[in-house]
């Protein structure tokens, strides 16, 4: 493990990561994004009872994880812990059959799920949360295996599990730690982690060749869209610019970076609408701010950033079907996939309205 570290750090630092065609890895991606639910299985689903909805994943690519944990559990706790199982397993899938060099890559992606374990396991240990709930929630679908996770689950302090992340170098992290020792909340420790996560895919990705181009345009339109979203849940709790301008995620690109640091320095979230009107995001948002305006809630402003992130993931899919492109946006869409399968079946448990559950959904 550690020769793998060393050589990764030495790739992306000196060298250019080799790829290769690989049409073997690359149709075998294709056919695990056939398994896909669509917009008629949603809509399918969100007229079912929870009991019918287990029976729909059960005849479906979700059959093998819900079978082989029936027998210890139950209900949504079920449900839950299959799909996290099932994503952990199909990234872990695409590894397996991955050469060497396509294999760096999608760990390096796959890093996001070991960053957002971690932040779950530390918001978990700040409010005292049942190690059950905690665990039923870890994905494992990223570098990190789960049983490695849980052990960091049972150590005694957030501090003592940032020390021991295998991911991030807790130096690192101490001017957050410094921040939620003072203030106590996890705000700037989980801003780090971000920081981290996308400075080292965005280096990593410069270490590709051409045929890594459209990832890395694809990245940093993901960064830029973080960005925006950020900027609209601060913009929205009123902190000032300068607080405001330490949470951006920097893509390293000046003119993306000077572009969003001029919107971070709007006065308010209605001049900051304004100045987005200006931009190619206009008729992405225009929908969830008459929402806004009406509700207060960025729900529906936040759902249309992502479909807007996922309509660029399926561009990846069919317009370079012979390529990495395929790999990572088969990765993003069955992110979501899992995402909207736990809002469906946590609305249905809560007896929520079929309109509200579905206006929560990622899709096409």
């Amino acid at each position: 493990m550690k020769m793998l570290k060393l050589k990764l750090q030495k790739q992306k630092n000196t060298e250019k990561v080799k790829l290769g065609f690989y049409p073997y890895t690359y149709v075998r991606t294709v056919v695990m994004r056939s398994l896909l639910f669509n917009k008629e299985d949603y809509h399918k689903m969100l007229k079912m009872s929870f009991n019918e909805i287990v029976k729909f994943l059960q005849d479906s690519s979700y059959k093998k994880e819900i079978n082989s944990l029936a027998t210890e559990h139950s209900g949504s706790d079920l449900l839950e812990l299959a799909l996290n199982r099932n994503l952990a397993e199909s990234f872990k899938k695409l590894m397996r059959i991955s050469s060497y060099e396509l294999g760096l890559l999608i760990r390096e992606y796959a890093k996001r799920k070991d960053i957002e374990d971690i932040k779950t396991i530390i918001r978990g240990k700040l409010t005292n949360a049942n190690e059950k709930i905690i665990a039923s929630s870890i994905t494992g679908a990223g570098t990190l295996s789960y049983d490695f996770l849980i052990a960091l689950m049972k150590k005694e302090s957030i501090e003592e599990i940032l020390r021991n992340n295998n991911i991030i170098d807790f130096s690192l992290l101490k001017n957050a730690m410094k921040d939620f020792n003072e203030k106590k909340t996890l705000v700037g420790i989980e801003n780090a982690l971000d920081k981290y996560y996308y400075s080292n895919l965005i280096k990593f990705s410069e270490a590709l060749p051409k045929e890594g181009e459209l990832f890395r345009n694809f990245l940093l339109k993901e960064v830029e869209v973080l960005n925006l979203m950020t900027l609209l849940r601060l913009k929205k709790a009123k902190l000032g610019k300068d607080i405001i301008k330490e949470f951006i995620v920097p893509c390293g690109d000046k003119t993306k970076d000077a572009k969003i640091m001029s919107l971070a320095s709007v006065d308010d979230i209605d001049e900051l609408s304004i100045a987005l009107n200006k931009t190619e995001y206009k008729d992405v948002i225009a929908k969830g701010f008459d929402d806004f305006k009406k509700t207060s809630s960025l729900i529906i402003l936040e759902i249309n950033l992502y479909k807007y992130l996922l309509r660029q993931s399926i561009l990846l899919l069919h317009q370079h079907p012979l390529s990495i492109d395929v790999i990572l946006g088969y990765m993003f869409a069955k992110d979501i996939e899992v995402r909207n399968l736990k809002i469906i079946v946590k609305g249905n448990q809560l007896g929520l309205s079929e309109e509200f559950i579905e206006s929560q959904l990622i899709f096409e």
